[in-house]
């Protein structure tokens, strides 16, 4: 494995607001963070036809997403996930354009990718089910396989990975989590799950105490048969495995969690190197909050032994090499000895709501849930102005309630819509369609929240409070960005979270219950 995902989704989202149960409130997360250390650009990609694409770029209540993931290959090349373009994008390692690879037509959105020597490994997690497809270099499929049940979104899907003998993995809850799905020729295996990766017959895992737990400042890394203590300034959010290098030495990625109560929350995520007998060789900074969107598999590691970082720029895509140290001053926000969070517990929040949390969990599952014969013509039927969601193929039937730009539909009149009516299923371009129905990320939380009538983003901070502290979020509760992008809470992990949302990130263009 080369990549990791984990709590760093929430930088992007410029985290936010709670329900309560005697009313709302809320916590204003706003993601910061800055490097602090050197990095070395590898090579830029523009932005465009001969480069990478965005999506929701100054539009107002959508998140702007681009690039879902990047790999290096044995041989030292680069292969970038154009997920918004559709296709793969290879370079040589001085950055030269090798080739293009179009997966329209393929798969849904390309949400990670590995290359082997069987072949480049995409994982489609949009599609239904999702699914993992192998194509030669030339983009030939070479196969094309449905992930069974158990290792889709929302048992906590998370990515695809590399055994050491070239054999493909797929990830869950980060590396809680790891299954076997080929053998090193590319065959699917019966499955075999792990609490982490196999390495030369070792076992390895990294893994937090916890945000909720009593120690939540303390993690363990798992190398074979050593037992490693890690134990950080502020609190872990998360720690993964992220790779090997050509010695057996590894890398782990941690993320440290600290909240000012004047920008939110900050997070320092940085990579460590241990050699491998397990002694620690130095650290280095993800600039994460340098960057334009979010990139679920932002970190990768070549075959020297070098740690590589996407990193997003509006106008540019920049490969960065990043440089270790022994050590590096923290940037998080240091807290004064006492502080008074109780304000947000004002008695007069209990006259804005009376919906329990349990009902506001139950009706995002129903959403999630809902499944919905869909004609030909509520999927491809004449409606001007509208762009189809992109996990819709022919007529059949479709689980959850399409992604709607504007969308305020509950799950019974979405339904009541497709039929008797002959509405189409959801739009995700960025004007409102009468022809269209469906539920936008705003529209879902105001529907959870069994709110009268729809708030966006924006006003959604009228009727909720900031929470104090990240400990104080319980399920119901809300991230937000003003403007971009809401997700309901619904638990924390070890090293991320689990959510629900109705969103057009990674191609899904529905409601989603995932782990991020």
């Amino acid at each position: 494995m080369n990549k990791i995902k984990f709590f760093a989704i929430l930088l992007l989202i410029s985290l936010a607001l709670g329900f309560r149960d005697t009313g709302l409130s809320g916590l204003q997360f706003q993601a910061y963070a800055q490097s602090g250390n050197a990095h070395e650009v590898v090579f830029t990609v523009p932005v465009g036809e001969n480069g990478i694409h965005y999506e929701g770029v100054d539009i107002p209540e959508m998140l702007t997403w681009g690039p879902a993931a990047f790999t290096v290959a044995p041989d030292g090349s680069f292969w970038i996930a154009d997920t918004v373009g559709g296709r793969l994008l290879h370079y040589s390692p001085a950055g030269n354009l090798l080739g293009k690879i179009d997966l329209k037509g393929l798969i849904v959105g390309a949400t990670d990718v590995e290359a082997a020597k069987a072949g480049i490994w995409v994982l489609d997690q949009a599609s239904m089910p999702p699914k993992v497809i192998r194509l030669a270099e030339d983009g030939a499929a070479l196969g094309k396989y449905d992930l069974p049940p158990g290792l889709h979104l929302e048992d906590g899907l998370t990515g695809i990975a590399l055994g050491n003998r070239g054999e493909l993995l797929v990830e869950r809850e980060g590396d809680a989590y790891v299954t076997q799905f080929t053998d090193a020729t590319g065959n699917p295996v019966e499955a075999m799950t792990t609490n982490g990766y196999i390495h030369k017959g070792g076992l390895f895992a990294a893994n937090a105490s916890g945000l909720n737990s009593l120690t939540p400042k303390r993690g363990t890394i798992l190398a074979g048969q050593l037992h490693i203590e890690v134990e950080t300034e502020y609190d872990l959010g998360g720690m993964q495995i992220l790779g090997f290098g050509p010695q057996d030495d590894f890398f782990v990625a941690l993320e440290e969690l600290a909240l000012n109560p004047d920008t939110g929350l900050q997070v320092d995520q940085t990579v460590r190197h241990y050699d491998a007998l397990g002694k620690y060789m130095g650290v280095a900074r993800v600039p994460i909050a340098e960057q334009y969107t979010y990139v679920q598999q932002g970190l990768a590691i070549g075959p020297d032994g070098s740690v590589y970082v996407l990193a997003t720029r509006p106008d540019r895509v920049e490969v960065w090499r990043l440089v270790f140290t022994q050590s590096l001053d923290s940037i998080l926000y240091e807290p004064p000895l006492t502080s008074n969070p109780a304000e947000i517990h004002d008695e007069s929040f209990g006259v804005k709501a009376c919906v329990s949390r349990n009902t506001i969990i139950s009706t995002a599952s129903s959403y999630r849930n809902n499944s919905k014969y869909l004609s030909s013509t509520n999927i491809n039927g004449a409606c001007s102005g509208r762009q189809k969601p992109r996990y819709l193929g022919g007529a059949g039937t479709y689980s959850s309630v399409s992604y709607d730009w504007g969308g305020f539909d509950t799950v019974s009149g979405f339904n009541g819509y497709m039929y008797p009516n002959t509405y189409k299923a959801g739009d995700i371009n960025t004007t409102e369609e009468s022809c269209s129905r469906g539920v936008d990320c705003s529209g879902f939380v105001s529907r959870t929240w069994q709110l009268t009538s729809k708030h966006s983003t924006c006003t959604l901070e009228n009727i909720s409070t900031q929470l104090p502290s990240k400990n104080d979020m319980l399920r119901g509760d809300i991230y937000n960005k003003c403007g971009d992008h809401v997700v309901l809470f619904s638990s924390f992990g070890s090293d991320g979270m689990w959510d629900y949302e109705s969103t057009t990130y990674n191609s899904y263009d529905r409601v989603v219950y995932i782990y991020s």
